[in-house]
């Protein structure tokens, strides 16, 4: 599979626009980084729609999500 250099601009963008209207998400992203996510963590999401109804999951983070939370992080690089 190819790289289309245009998507990836696009993304980038893209994912300014979110940091720019979710500061405090991209700060608890970056607390993340930097102290590490441990493998047998467990991270729990829970979702609220605006009428109120609520969906969660959790799941315990492997070796093989800690490769995929590098790569992505490799990408900003």
């Amino acid at each position: 599979m190819a790289i289309n250099p245009i998507q990836i601009l696009k993304l980038k963008d893209t994912l300014n626009a979110f940091r720019n209207r979710h500061p405090g998400f991209t700060h608890f992203v970056g607390a993340i980084r930097n102290k590490g996510l441990p493998e047998g963590s467990v991270l729990d999401v829970t979702i609220t729609t605006p009428d109120g109804k609520s969906m969660a999951t959790n799941f315990r983070v492997t070796p093989e999500d800690i490769a995929l939370i590098r790569m992505l992080a490799d990408l900003k690089q």
